[in-house]
């Protein structure tokens, strides 16, 4: 059987077009002063102390990550799981800086930053509904749960709960940026894109793979 290149490269594509929605929502969270979700907190906090980049730092972590998932489970490691792992610290890092020469957050009332915020986390969802949907691989901080739940009798929901509230401790310690943003994302996430994805992402990558 021949490899189907179209659906590959579509795939791909649509892919990286939902990593760059999770890096602009992360990034512009971040900017509203309003906090990060838990993998990025922790990585800004402990590349700031440092004094790596955050794409640098993020993408040696994802490294270590990946290669533990890798030796322990390797069918949930894909082509998506290569873009995650080296794109969203750059694009956080290439979006905040546009952000900055955009947003005077000083000026801005604390309840415009909310709604921007709720805003950004739900531009984050969308963007996790839609490269989760490609069926690509997971990004290595996603794919601990698993690995988790995988080896023992837990199930899924409280190892992720827990893993990310262990990471979220994690970033507090590390003067990462936790703030509303990272509670919200953190009770919010699953229910938004479980949404993003059966109304949005889903249909739209059937009616692609379908064209």
């Amino acid at each position: 059987m021949s490899f189907d290149w179209k659906n590959f490269l579509l795939g791909s594509l649509t892919s990286i077009i939902g990593i760059t929605f999770i890096s602009f929502g992360a990034a512009l969270s971040e900017k509203m002063n309003m906090g990060l979700d838990p993998f990025t907190a922790i990585n800004r906090g402990a590349s700031s102390l440092l004094g790596f980049s955050l794409g640098n730092y993020q993408l040696v972590v994802n490294l270590i990550i990946l290669m533990i998932v890798f030796l322990m489970k390797r069918s949930l490691i894909g082509w998506g799981t290569i873009y995650n792992m080296i794109l969203v610290g750059y694009q956080v890092e290439f979006f905040n800086t546009i952000f900055s020469n955009i947003f005077n957050v000083e000026a801005m009332g604390l309840l415009l930053r909310l709604i921007v915020t709720v805003i950004a986390i739900l531009i984050f969802t969308f963007g996790v509904a839609i490269y989760m949907d490609t069926e690509l691989g997971v990004s290595p901080y996603d794919a601990i749960a698993p690995l988790i739940t995988d080896r023992t009798s837990w199930s899924y929901t409280p190892v992720r709960v827990g893993q990310d509230l262990l990471v979220v401790a994690g970033a507090f310690l590390l003067s990462g940026p936790v703030g509303i943003s990272t509670i919200i994302t953190g009770f919010f996430a699953g229910p938004l894109i479980n949404f993003f994805s059966k109304r949005v992402s889903q249909p739209l990558l059937k009616n692609l793979t379908q064209s």
